[in-house]
């Protein structure tokens, strides 16, 4: 049987997580009063030690994305003629994984006088959404009850081999009070 070479999760599927207190976020990573920027964010998304021109492209797309409210496909090409980026990039790169991890909503829309639907005529329009948030904020507070769940019932096991083991121990004192009263010694 032969394996498969298993090399992880592709990218386009993936957060990167910084490590715990490491070079790139330091503490600020874990203060709450600390306000992230837009690059700040994106480092999840598209990591700019490894993807550089991707994280730059994603930055600046998400910036005239809020800016905008709405982008259509003449938005996307003013906006690559003007700061010089691939339209597929962009398009093949870029908007899929935003769409995917739900910062930007995207919709479809066939032109007029069409009787067929052809992928390729189909134009997009995004729009920033909230998405993202709520995922991840249902996801932490998911984790959180499982924990406290968790050490909550490891709290209750504990104190109940603590009450088992006091149970023990005084049914060993009356067993050897009983014993000592019936050789008279008590």
């Amino acid at each position: 049987m032969k394996s498969t070479n298993w090399k992880g999760i592709k990218s386009k599927y993936a957060l990167c997580f910084p490590e715990k207190g490491g070079r790139k976020f330091g503490n600020k990573i874990w203060d709450g009063g600390f306000r992230w920027s837009m690059e700040d964010l994106l480092e999840f998304l598209f990591p700019s030690h490894k993807m550089p021109v991707f994280h730059k492209l994603g930055v600046e797309y998400l910036k005239f994305l809020l800016e905008e409210g709405k982008n259509t496909e003449n938005g996307k090409r003013e906006f690559c003629r003007r700061k010089g980026y691939s339209m597929n990039t962009l398009r093949k790169n870029i908007i899929p994984k935003l769409y995917r991890f739900g910062l930007i909503h995207r919709s479809r829309k066939l032109p007029k006088n069409v009787k067929w639907n052809i992928k390729s005529k189909r134009q997009s329009v995004e729009q920033e959404s909230l998405q993202f948030s709520t995922m991840m904020r249902k996801m932490a507070d998911e984790w959180e009850a499982m924990v406290e769940t968790a050490r909550l019932r490891r709290q209750k096991e504990t104190q109940k081999e603590r009450e088992d083991i006091r149970d023990i121990e005084k049914q060993e004192c009356l067993e050897w009070e009983w014993y000592l009263r019936g050789k008279g010694e008590y």
